[in-house]
């Protein structure tokens, strides 16, 4: 009885492996970050400020496909006014690296 269950279960997962529809375009995907520039026992909203770059990348013509706030991993002193390390980190398509560049975004690099 199980053997036939598993069985049903990888005949399932086989037929559904061919619903997928495949993308005629390849490019692949980066992350690029920038910073905040908040500053710590600041009253700005880091989401607010995220959702405003989201805002001018895409009136640029850069689609953003996920958008997070990240830390620069940095130590930072602990002092009112001091920065806080916050950045913004979004997902587009590698061909627009160029372009988002020029607005002051940088590569993400690998976390090691």
């Amino acid at each position: 009885m199980i053997k036939k269950h598993i069985c049903f279960v990888v005949m399932a997962l086989f037929g559904l492996g061919g619903c997928q529809t495949h993308s005629t375009d390849q490019t692949p995907f980066i992350m690029i970050t920038k910073s905040l520039g908040t500053k710590q026992c600041s009253e700005v909203n880091a989401n607010d400020q995220l959702q405003q770059l989201k805002h001018e990348l895409e009136q640029a013509n850069i689609k953003v496909f996920a958008a997070e706030i990240g830390m620069d991993q940095m130590m930072h002193i602990t002092l009112c006014g001091a920065e806080d390390g916050k950045m913004v980190v979004f997902k587009v398509k590698s061909n627009v690296l160029n372009e988002a560049e020029k607005m002051g975004y940088q590569l993400k690099v690998a976390d090691e």
